[in-house]
């Protein structure tokens, strides 16, 4: 009988790590969590604090994996100075955290799986983007940068790594698809910009599946684009969302100029677009289950 594999999730408390860690105990995996809470390792439950460059040690001795999603939320609030900081050093410190620890400390991590976001490649229009494309110097590009240089500590100490380049992630609990509904109750399907911007988008139960497949196949390693084969425009997706909801809408387009004022720099999340390929990560075998936007959205709102 084979082992169980422990796996230690950080952020396990998000949207993202909600879902996997379900996935993972119904695969039989042993999930245990980093948080901020006081240590209770009868729950699973082991106390970090990157800020303070705190962490209870002792759940490494049993995690065969590391999955890092931790990281301050982009839409949580506009970019101010303080929320830049906040957003940067979220995912670096808790990256820096996990690898200063694994590299000092004795353990029996085989593999970490590092979160990143397909914000590094910037508003890239029509042109198809994978793993080789230039990335952006923006705050988001910058930012996504510094994360995955933090990461390849991980690799240099000579564990098995993988950065996911996620993009926008598509779940019924939260995220993009929560705030795009809330107008729908009213009616209003809401265009940004000119509505000609990609979405590169992936469903939640996807996305955990592609963390499970890391786990199950030792050749999977490096930097993957985290994605769906079916990229959409914010009109087409907005579309489809009332074609499936069913009835009818008014349509508003909220023209950029005005998402910058709202919302300053921020307003990027919406009104640029980054259309990314997902072959690298099918050239290993991966089959996805929502491949096109339609099927996707059905199952969490059809």
């Amino acid at each position: 009988m084979t082992q169980t594999k422990t796996i230690l999730v950080a952020g396990g408390s998000g949207l993202v790590g909600r879902r996997l860690s379900q996935l993972l105990e119904s695969r039989h995996f042993k999930v245990i969590r980093l948080s901020r809470a006081p240590s209770n390792p009868t729950k699973g439950v082991f106390h970090w604090d990157p800020s303070k460059g705190e962490i209870d040690m002792s759940a490494f001795s049993e995690a065969d994996v590391v999955i890092n999603l931790a990281g301050e939320s982009i839409a949580g609030g506009l970019w101010t100075p303080w929320r830049r900081r906040k957003i940067i050093n979220s995912r670096i410190q808790s990256t820096a955290l996990l690898a200063k620890t694994i590299r000092e400390q004795p353990n029996k991590v085989a593999l970490v799986i590092n979160a990143s976001a397909t914000g590094i490649y910037g508003d890239t229009g029509d042109m198809i983007m994978n793993e080789d494309s230039p990335v952006a110097t923006d705050f988001l590009g910058t930012t996504c940068q510094r994360w995955e240089k933090e990461a390849n500590a991980f690799s240099d100490a000579g564990i098995r790594t993988v950065i996911y380049r996620i993009g926008i992630v598509l779940s019924e609990e939260g995220g993009m698809l929560a705030e795009i509904r809330k107008p729908m109750l009213f009616r209003v399907l809401t265009v940004f910009g000119s509505g000609n911007q990609y979405q590169s988008w992936i469903h939640i139960d996807d996305l955990c599946r592609l963390m499970v497949r890391a786990i199950n196949h030792d050749e999977i390693r490096g930097v993957y684009n985290a994605v769906a084969p079916g990229p959409l425009t914010n009109r087409n997706m907005m579309k489809l969302i009332g074609h499936i909801v069913g009835g009818f809408f008014l349509r508003v387009r909220i023209p950029s100029f005005v998402m910058r004022m709202m919302m300053g720099e921020m307003s990027k999340i919406v009104v640029s677009g980054t259309r990314v390929s997902s072959k690298k990560i099918e050239s290993t075998g991966f089959k996805f289950t929502y491949p096109q936007a339609d099927s996707a959205l059905r199952n969490l709102i059809g």
